[in-house]
Order: structure tokens, then sequence, then C-alpha cells
């Protein structure tokens, strides 16, 4: 019996060494919109919805830093799935005549996120009404009841595009890619395509944002001197 004794000791020995040592505590993991960043959101002066997405695998809280914005209505946080939330802040019309500013920290242990939101004044993009391509790539298309005819495709449930139609020069441009759905704040990857006899002329895609959706008509901005009326 006792010669079995070393080869048990032994054994055991082995054993406990080859236990996994337990890991170090794992930092809590904060993400906005699949990403380890802050978030900055410019929205127009119109009033409007600004959704983002929470992802967090600990306890988290929200507030907001310094006086609280009374232009701030509503925060709402809806659960997607696992650690992952859907969070809105639904901000009032600025009247005034210069930007308004806030910021939610977001927060878990000692991991934060910040979200800034900075609000501008009225675009003088908003007084132009007449549909068209302002500044767009081969020049600007402006409406003419009397030169253009005007459509909206739609597909399926969520895409469209709007078309003017020149047909004395046989040149169309498609405004494509667009949602079914605009809504103000929305950022996209339009694709802006210039036809002439046949031929595809121009062909970019032009990042823009929904800054005013009123009634049918929508105003789409790329910047200052870039943007995009239209009517859905």
């Amino acid at each position: 019996m006792k010669r079995f004794l070393p080869l048990f000791a032994l054994l055991l020995g082995l054993v406990f060494s080859c236990k996994e040592k337990p890991d170090p505590e794992k930092p809590v993991e904060m993400l906005l919109n699949n990403e380890a960043v802050n978030l900055e959101f410019t929205p127009s002066a119109d009033p409007q919805t600004l959704h983002f997405e929470l992802y967090c695998d600990g306890l988290w809280d929200m507030r907001e830093e310094g006086v609280r914005a009374n232009w701030v209505e509503n925060r709402t946080v809806t659960a997607l799935k696992k650690n992952t939330w859907s969070i809105s802040i639904q901000i009032t019309e600025n009247t005034a005549s210069i930007p308004r500013r806030t910021v939610f920290v977001l927060y878990s242990d000692t991991v934060q996120r910040r979200v800034e939101i900075v609000q501008s004044v009225e675009d003088p993009i908003f007084r132009v009404h007449e549909l068209g391509a302002y500044g767009a790539p081969g020049g600007d298309v402006i409406f003419d009841k009397n030169r253009f005819q005007y459509s909206c495709l739609q597909y399926g449930s969520n895409s469209m595009s709007v078309r003017f139609l020149e047909p004395e020069e046989a040149r169309v441009t498609i405004l494509g890619g667009l949602s079914r759905n605009l809504e103000t704040g929305m950022q996209l990857q339009m694709l802006y395509r210039v036809v002439e006899q046949g031929y595809t002329r121009i062909l970019e895609t032009i990042p823009v944002q929904v800054i005013r959706v009123r009634d049918s008509m929508v105003w789409l901005k790329k910047d200052d001197n870039e943007y995009f009326v239209i009517r859905k």
C-alpha cells in the first residue's frame, strides 16, 4: 500500500498544478452605436428626436452634465436584447439666435461615454422651397415645370429615389438610396447619378443629413454649399 502513496501524491499535484488560475476581473465594456467612442449630434433648429444604441455588459446610468436643458423634452430607454438598449432624446425647436448645447454622460464602474448635442439656429437653406439639387456635382438642377418632369419611385417598403427628367435634353438626375420614412436628423449615403443620352456622366455617393421634413417636403444637406430639396 505504501508504494502507491508517492504515485497518488504525484497525480494529486498534477491536478492542482493544471487548475486554471482565476482571471482578473474583466473591465466593463460600453459601446455607443457599436463603437467605443463618444457621440456628437448637430441637429437643425427643428424639433426632432435623436437616436443611438448603447451596449453595456455592466450596470449603467445616465446623467445630464451641468444645468438641465429645458429644451430636452423627453428621454426614452428601450431594451432591445441582452445588454443592449435603444436611447431616444427628444428636443424642441430652437427659436433663439444662437446655438444651444447639452451633454449626457453614460457611465458604468470606471467607464463613461459622452453624448454631446449642439442644436443650431434656423438654417438659411430653409428659405429655399424650389425642388432641386443645389451645388451638386455637374451644377445646379432646379425644378422648372416647363422644363422638367419630377417623379418619386418606391422600392419595397424601405427605399426610394427621386428623379428630375429633362425630356428635351434626354437627361435625368437621380437621387437614390433614400429611405421612404425620412425623419429629421437621419443620416444617409445618397447615390447621386446623372444620365445623358443613355450614358452615366456622373455617379457619386454623397453623405447627407435630413435637416427638415415639412408635410411632403424634405431638405437634405451635405454642407452649406451642397444641399437638396425634394418632395416625397
